[in-house]
């Protein structure tokens, strides 16, 4: 053995060949080129999607089918008795027709007949231009898809969009908070007093679904996604204009945010994503005002109608604020007007929206609580306190706002669903029995 070649694989310039001794020492590792594996996988990005969301399709799957079973449970039982069994052995179409009241007769109506025009038609509902078209629309087309009947067709688009928004407030939720909070807001959602409204035959799970899935999409930067959404709104419930003006304030405040960091986006881009986000709702009013002038002759006949037969008209909110103090002072609400009730609880609805609004604002996100805060205005310039108490079900923030405020105090959270489900109780039984409960 040489004394200069002790160490293995170092060898004298002028060697051409290996040293004998070295036949049997391992050679040196050599850095040879490797081409990166690839994964492959069916469909990665269904898979990414799956599992992002898996624990909100399994939420929204049992919330779903657990609501319509006890809805409809309480909701026969207030109407049939004890005896209702038998009744939906006989008449299986009771199971639909026990939420056909009130508003829903609109909507099944415009789904079928269409909108009155100047002369009211066969099957037509007067003033039924007051509710917005998206959702008959949409019954329709079920209806042609399914062959069910009207009520069937209805309620089967309602649990549709209502298993969407719940997939789509449990994602928002975990963005904004995590999965507890996620599980939480569903929870409010569900035990909120008037979440039967959500598979009846109204658009509140629509909206529902409208609205959060247009915030999710704002989350994510795709603003003409997000303003087709918020103008698909607008056409479910019309003062869901307000949601293409949230996503304008959420568009300035990223822009904002941007420049702070010492980045300035130009102002052609955004100027564009202004126009991706506010563009489609001007576009779809605008048509269905001239709609309108066309059929009724009169362009804000949606408006008149509302004045006309449901008495909403426009009044600044002290107006609002003195006649509700002089109802409640005086015990007005438990007169026997049909609707006086409900009034108790559209005041504490409002309420808790206006509280939600400033807590999300400060708290969760800034547009959320501005999409609320603008949801308070609407509700404020009013001559009187209706409905609110169902409309506020298209508001996802305010869910979002509850999940959060109780994700961490379970003793807020029984206190609340013991409030909320004997309300909800109360509300089912008054509904299916012809009372106004919102």
């Amino acid at each position: 053995m040489m004394a200069g070649n002790e160490e293995i694989g170092v060898r004298p310039a002028q060697m051409t060949g290996p040293e004998p001794d070295d036949l049997d020492a391992d050679p040196a590792p050599r850095a040879l080129p490797t081409r990166p594996r690839r994964r492959r996988a069916i469909g990665p990005r269904a898979y990414a999607w799956w599992a992002r969301n898996q624990h909100g399709l399994l939420i929204a799957t049992v919330g779903t089918i657990g609501l319509r079973l006890v809805t409809e449970w309480v909701g026969l039982v207030s109407q049939y008795g004890a005896r209702f069994p038998h009744q939906v052995a006989r008449h299986p179409s009771l199971l639909s027709q026990v939420w056909g009241h009130w508003d829903a007769g609109y909507y099944l109506s415009i789904a079928q007949y269409g909108y009155a025009g100047r002369t009211v038609g066969h099957g037509q509902a007067p003033g039924g231009i007051a509710f917005a078209p998206l959702y008959p629309m949409g019954i329709r087309l079920v209806h042609a898809v399914t062959f069910l009947n009207w009520e069937a067709s209805a309620e089967f688009l309602s649990a549709i969009a209502l298993f969407a928004s719940l997939v789509a407030l449990h994602r928002l939720a975990v963005t904004h908070g995590g999965g507890d909070i996620g599980a939480a807001s569903v929870m409010m959602l569900l035990a909120f007093p008037t979440a039967f409204f959500l598979l009846a035959p109204y658009p509140e799970s629509l909206c529902l679904a409208l609205v959060t899935l247009a915030l999710l999409c704002a989350e994510s930067d795709r603003w003409l996604l997000a303003g087709v959404l918020a103008a698909a709104s607008s056409m479910t419930k019309y003062y869901l204009v307000i949601v293409a003006v949230a996503l304008c304030f959420e568009l300035w405040r990223k822009r904002s945010t941007t420049r702070a960091d010492g980045g300035e986006p130009r102002l052609v881009d955004t100027l564009g994503r202004y126009l991706k986000v506010a563009l489609p709702t001007i576009v779809v009013f605008a048509a269905w005002m001239i709609y309108q002038q066309a059929h009724v002759g009169d362009p804000l006949a949606f408006a008149h109608a509302q004045a006309a037969h449901w008495d909403r008209h426009l009044a600044f909110p002290w107006t609002l604020a003195h006649r509700t103090v002089s109802d409640l002072i005086h015990l007005r609400f438990l007169d026997t007007s049909t609707a006086s009730v409900t009034e108790l609880f559209d005041t504490v609805t409002i309420l808790l929206l206006g509280g939600a609004a400033v807590f999300a604002y400060l708290r969760i996100n800034r547009t959320l609580g501005v999409l609320l805060g603008l949801g308070f205005c609407v509700f404020t310039f009013q001559a009187l306190l209706s409905s609110v108490t169902r409309e506020v079900l298209v508001f996802a923030p305010l869910f979002l706002a509850l999940g959060t405020w109780t994700a961490n105090r379970r003793w807020l959270e029984r206190m609340l669903l013991v409030l909320f489900i004997p309300c909800g109780y109360f509300l089912i039984q008054r509904f299916v029995t012809g009372s106004f409960a919102g």
